[in-house]
């Protein structure tokens, strides 16, 4: 045992030797988590600045174009009481919106007067363009405060007959929204953990790609497999030097994301994104045992392309693997059930949300992942033990 950990060291070494020569993969393998933390840090600025400005178009009047605004005068003042400037304009207000002339305008029949005195229903018409989707915040208001004028309208009319209101209106809805101030935060953080495993994936292609798939094309791989050294103690060197290089990555990209939290003003959006060192460094270790996984399956691959470039291809695809369980969830953000945690992937997501949004979590929630990581990695590297010395993989025959 003494021996083989001697030569893995051995290995490991000069792997590391060869990494570090190759200045050009290891800056890009560096640069993958400022990139993915820049656009984390550039998308929340972007959703900061589109809320205020949302909330500065909000704090100014919304006009309304009404055809007919004398027919009906109690719902021309309950919107001007509630902030809407009413513009009267002619018949041909439907030609204006058709033309772009006006964004949207309120249609009153000519014998609204008339029906309402009577208690008949009214036919509005509301007409805009649903494709303009900056006046779709104008018309949902425009259309709210109808309808709230509708409902005070109709339970007035019945009480003149002496009627309960609740008759008509048997259910009301009073939203309670139990969710903290940090769960609402996490719908701004909804990339991060597809961006953070993404990276556990990706940071040592190139390098998994060199140390198999490009050495055979080199045939550097045939003098490496006379020498004493067996194959396991060639897969494990190799395969703890790209590890060792993907826990680097991660660990930069952690690093980096404390300070993104610290800077990025979440205040702003009213809401309260609490993420302490402490549970970052929680997500770390989620993330170390997802490249466990990554890395073994990265050389299971590129040993059966037959040169770098399709290695690289076959890693490209690859990352397709991760993307859809992530996409899964995206897709049903409420789905759960307590086998997910067991599942490769999808049980690092689930952590990592947790971790993130300040979850209850266990010991036994990393022992789960950890195990199941720890049990599939094997599997991957002890099958490149058995087909290394092939001469299929040797000679590519």
């Amino acid at each position: 045992m003494g021996k083989l950990l001697k030569k893995i060291a051995i290995v490991f070494r000069k792997e590391w030797c060869d990494a570090l020569r190759d200045s050009k993969s290891l800056r890009m393998a560096l640069l993958m988590p400022v990139y993915f933390v820049g656009v984390f840090v550039a998308s929340s600025l972007f959703i900061i600045h589109m809320s205020n400005q949302s909330k500065a178009t909000n704090n100014e009047p919304i006009k309304l174009a009404v055809v007919g605004a004398e027919q009906l005068p109690s719902l021309i003042d309950w919107l001007q009481e509630r902030g809407v400037q009413v513009d009267a304009v002619g018949d041909d207000a439907y030609q204006k919106v058709e033309s772009g002339q006006l964004g949207y305008a309120l249609i009153v029949p000519k014998d609204a007067r008339e029906k309402f005195a009577t208690g008949e229903s009214i036919e509005l018409a509301l007409v805009f363009d649903a494709t303009n989707g900056k006046l779709q915040g104008a018309v949902h208001f425009v259309r709210q405060q109808i309808w709230s004028w509708n409902g005070r309208m109709g339970s007035l009319r019945l009480l003149s007959r002496g009627i309960s209101p609740g008759i008509a209106n048997p259910v009301f809805i009073r939203d309670l929204n139990i969710a903290s101030d940090e769960k609402m935060g996490f719908f701004v953080m909804a990339s991060l953990p597809m961006l953070l495993i993404l990276t556990a994936f990706m940071a040592s292609v190139g390098f998994s790609a060199d140390m198999t798939a490009g050495e055979r094309e080199r045939r550097s791989l045939e003098s490496l497999l006379i020498t004493p050294t067996s194959s396991t103690a060639l897969v494990l060197g190799k395969w703890c030097n790209s590890f060792s290089l993907t826990l680097i990555v991660l660990l930069v990209e952690v690093t980096l994301l404390v300070a993104a939290f610290a800077y990025v003003p979440f205040k702003e959006l009213g809401l309260r994104v609490d993420v302490s060192p402490v549970e970052l460094a929680g997500v770390f270790v989620v993330l170390a045992s997802l490249a466990l996984l990554a890395t073994a399956l990265q050389f299971l691959i590129s040993l059966f392309a037959r040169s770098f470039k399709d290695a690289q291809t076959y890693m490209a695809a690859m990352v397709f693997i991760p993307m859809v369980p992530l996409f899964y969830t995206l897709v049903n953000p409420s789905a759960y059930a307590d086998w997910f945690r067991w599942v490769p992937v999808l049980g690092h997501q689930v952590l990592i949300k947790d971790l993130l949004l300040g979850g209850t979590i266990t010991a036994t929630h990393f022992a789960q992942l950890w195990l199941v990581s720890g049990v599939a990695a094997c599997g991957f590297l002890s099958y490149t033990i058995q087909q290394l010395r092939k001469p299929k993989i040797v000679y590519g025959v």
